[in-house]
């Protein structure tokens, strides 16, 4: 991820991090982190390059959100990657992997830009009256 000092409520220094660990979300909250990057080194020569994400062992990722990776930007002169704009949804349990034709830079802010999303699940209107319906049985018992 990279982030620049005093952009977002980021107070550390500019530059990319491996990981973004601040304040737990609230239960209905949403959250999207736009600035991951994907891009090799100069010396990389495979056709192909992964970016993979996978729930932490020790701190599962709440059930009760959704999880997408959205593809903003794709290098220029690449060819036969997936359009921006693809999204896919992320699963609870298990390692999800994109597979993606090669770029190699020394600026990584040139690379692949993707969005992870963390959205809070929002009840289906019949669920949501049902729900309603229920709680007023229940308050007139």
């Amino acid at each position: 991820m990279y982030h620049e000092q005093y952009v977002s409520g980021w107070t550390g220094p500019t530059g990319f991090y491996k990981s973004d660990m601040r304040a737990p979300m609230a239960p209905d909250e949403s959250k999207t982190w736009d600035s991951i990057y994907l891009w090799g080194d100069p010396h990389y020569a495979a056709p192909q390059m992964s970016l993979a994400m996978q729930p932490s062992g020790f701190a599962h990722p709440p059930p009760e959100r959704t999880y997408t990776l959205t593809l903003l930007a794709v290098p220029k002169d690449v060819t036969g990657a997936p359009a921006i704009g693809t999204t896919w949804m992320l699963p609870l349990n298990e390692q999800f992997t994109v597979t993606l034709p090669t770029y190699t830079t020394t600026n990584g802010l040139t690379g692949y830009q993707f969005a992870f999303s963390a959205s809070a699940v929002t009840p289906e209107p019949a669920a949501l009256a049902l729900g309603l319906l229920l709680a007023a049985v229940g308050r007139r018992r």
